[in-house]
């Protein structure tokens, strides 16, 4: 697992942190956890990082907690890319990649918690947390 092997792979490898996450992981509580953190990690000295990862921590929170919209999920891919390349350090987009990622990957489960204002993975299969391995 390098930077350059990770990149022709389409992804990239970020600090090095890998997110371990089994079929019973819900996708959209995943991006929900993420969001939440590069949202407290903003500095706010950027607009497009300071509102915008507030306004996908606040739209993913919607879907996940069954308030979701369907222009919704159209709207995240939309502040991410308003995000990305827009700041001064690379936070804003280290917030907006893994929503374009789990959007463009895992679709289908987002549009399930927005047309049934709940989680495509039944609940006696959820986990409580993810483990996260920092290499």
């Amino acid at each position: 697992m390098d930077y350059d092997c990770i990149a022709k792979a389409g992804s990239m490898l970020g600090s090095g942190a890998v997110i371990v996450m089994d079929e019973s992981t819900c996708m959209v509580k995943a991006l929900e956890r993420l969001s939440y953190f590069y949202h407290e990690e903003s500095c706010g000295q950027c607009t497009p990082c300071r509102e915008g990862t507030g306004w996908l921590y606040r739209v993913i929170h919607r879907i996940e907690n069954g308030q979701g919209r369907q222009e919704d999920i159209d709207l995240l891919d939309s502040v991410s890319d308003n995000i990305m390349g827009r700041t001064i350090c690379a936070l804003g987009d280290a917030a907006a990649m893994p929503v374009k990622s789990f959007i463009k990957h895992f679709r289908s489960e987002f549009q399930y918690h927005v047309d049934n204002k709940h989680c495509l993975v039944p609940v006696e299969l959820q986990r409580e947390g993810s483990k996260i391995y920092v290499g």
